[in-house]
């Protein structure tokens, strides 16, 4: 009697399924039930004949077999001692998980019941049935076991019928196996096209997305390495230039221009014909030699937009070492596009960050261009500020805003006239006025500009002064915000170290000192010692060279 896999839980509610399991059983001769550890009744074959029923409903001896089998932990089939003559009784343990979950009992009628038969009689009487009606209907069950072929032919017929349920659930297993793979394979997909769509950010580095890509890519698929070239230039349809692997993920053979020479025919189709080159048989045609020693096979997707190419995306070998198939073949792809649209993107947006800065950078040279004394002012106080922020901690986010707050903080000077700026002596009260409103005129014009609108801060309040003796507002302390601190700070640096037309250069100790002495009064005293620790070595050269020139020009100051 072979072992079933059955639930405790399953014997009680899917009838169904042991019903359909005991019709195969019957025709055989053979009646079952289903036994749980203790002995207790769970299910049986609703069609059994009444005294194979009584065995089981009747009798104690059957149930104390049955706790002793679960005690003893069989896992075998076993003959269980028959309450009646001419009775065969089975039990089969029916497991879940490699543990013992409950008993099959087998009940087949091996012999003719005796109507003499004490034992049928004593239990008849305690079920307050007609022992001699119970031999009657007995004798209409198929006899097994009985000499002759008849219980080999009994046997035979049903292992065809288990024959034939076992490839019908072999089949059925292989097929659902394929659909649950092709599930599998999809949703992963789908769940990386998601997330590489919504992890698009095309302010971010190009490498940075294109590695994670590659890590996600080369995960799910199962692949051995998986690695992108950008192009160099877009300007051929199948010539761009592929210097080295921009990013790649796994165990990569070889590295550097050598794998790209090697591949070059393939991925030179690739670009060529706009469509994935697979080769599974690496010939001799992509230097077949020379690859083959490095890997097995490998994949070129194309990466273009408008029939420009952006680079190469690579997929080398499968860990099972399998072929590429066509789901590889379509993830590939997908991911391919989704690569391309980010580099078109995020070039586009490249060239728009270029554009912006451009006129910011023409805007600020405009605005020192009015007095030649304070020519590079803007940009030197947008590295200085950039260099302080650095120091304190802040992310490099947040660096590149002080830095472009520090390149626009003086625009405002546009509306002040070129005779104040550019004055040699002492300004009347009047031009000191119209000075002092350059900041609030430079966050008026910013202040449209959605783009700039964290910056403005450091534009309206670099004049501001710690003892709130600073305009245009005369806020103080921590009243001042952060990036307005930082500007005052390297502003005042570089107007000190710069020659300007009513006096010369201060030394840079002596502008570091005057800077110290400030602390706590102009400065912010926590900003005013980390600043006094910065290196000046590369300013020092700018400024030094900017002296120089004006020297140069006549002026009459000494560098």
């Amino acid at each position: 009697m072979s072992s079933t896999v059955l639930t405790t839980r399953s014997a009680k509610s899917n009838t169904t399924v042991l019903c359909r399991l005991s019709d195969r059983w019957r025709s055989a001769g053979l009646y079952m039930a289903c036994v749980a550890h203790d002995g207790s009744l769970l299910w049986h074959d609703p069609q059994m004949p009444r005294v194979m029923a009584l065995c089981l409903t009747a009798d104690k001896r059957l149930v104390d077999q049955v706790r002793a089998l679960s005690e003893s932990v069989r896992v075998h089939p076993v003959l269980l001692a028959s309450p009646i003559p001419g009775l065969q009784v089975h039990a089969a343990p029916a497991s879940h998980r490699r543990k013992l979950s409950a008993w099959l009992v087998i009940l087949a009628r091996t012999a003719a019941i005796p109507a003499t038969s004490e034992e049928l009689a004593h239990l008849a009487q305690k079920a307050s049935m007609d022992a001699l009606m119970l031999v009657q209907q007995s004798q209409k069950i198929p006899l097994v076991g009985g000499g002759g072929a008849a219980p080999f032919l009994t046997l035979a017929t049903l292992a065809e019928q288990m024959h034939d349920d076992l490839q019908a659930a072999g089949s059925a297993h292989h097929e659902l196996a394929g659909v649950t793979e092709q599930l599998t394979s999809t949703y992963e997909e789908m769940s990386l096209l998601y997330k590489i769509s919504s992890g698009m950010r095309f302010s971010q580095k190009p490498e940075a997305f294109l590695a994670s890509v590659c890590r996600e890519v080369q995960e799910i698929g199962n692949f051995g390495c998986v690695a992108v070239a950008m192009a160099r230039n877009a300007d051929g349809v199948s010539s761009p230039e592929l210097d080295e692997w921009t990013v790649y993920a796994g165990s990569c053979p070889i590295l550097g221009k050598e794998l790209l020479r090697m591949m070059h025919r393939p991925i030179y189709e690739a670009l060529t014909f706009g469509e994935s080159q697979v080769h599974n048989e690496i010939t001799a045609d992509c230097d077949g030699a020379a690859l083959r020693a490095l890997m097995k096979r490998f994949v070129c997707v194309p990466l273009k937009r408008d029939q420009r190419p952006l680079g190469i995306l690579v997929a080398i070998d499968k860990n099972d070492s399998t072929k590429f198939n066509s789901v590889d073949l379509n993830l590939l792809n997908n991911v391919g596009n989704q690569c391309s649209i980010f580099l078109e993107n995020a070039a586009l947006y490249q060239d728009m960050q270029d554009l912006f800065m451009g006129v910011l950078h023409s805007l600020t040279r405009s605005i020192d261009a009015k007095d030649a004394y304070t020519r590079g002012h803007s940009h030197r106080v947008a590295e200085l500020s950039r260099d302080l922020a650095r120091k304190i901690g802040l992310s490099e986010k947040l660096c590149e805003r002080v830095y472009l707050a520090g390149l626009l903080h003086d625009v405002g000077k546009i509306g002040v006239p070129e005779a104040v700026l550019r004055k040699p002596g002492e300004l009347t009260a009047e031009e000191i006025a119209a000075i002092q409103k350059h900041p609030e005129i430079g966050a008026q014009i910013l202040g449209n500009i959605k783009q700039l609108q964290d910056v403005l801060p450091g534009v309206l309040h670099h004049h501001e002064r710690w003892d709130g003796q600073g305009y245009p507002h005369g806020k103080s302390g921590e009243g001042i915000p952060l990036i307005g601190r930082i500007i005052c700070v390297a502003d005042s640096f570089d107007a000190m170290s710069s020659t300007r037309i009513y006096r010369s250069a201060l030394m840079l100790e002596a502008v570091l000192e005057e800077i110290k002495r400030c602390a706590g009064s102009q400065f912010d005293p926590a900003l005013a010692k980390v600043f006094a620790t910065l290196d000046f070595s590369r300013y020092e050269r700018a400024i030094k060279d900017r002296n120089i020139e004006i020297a140069a020009a006549g002026s009459f100051f000494h560098v």
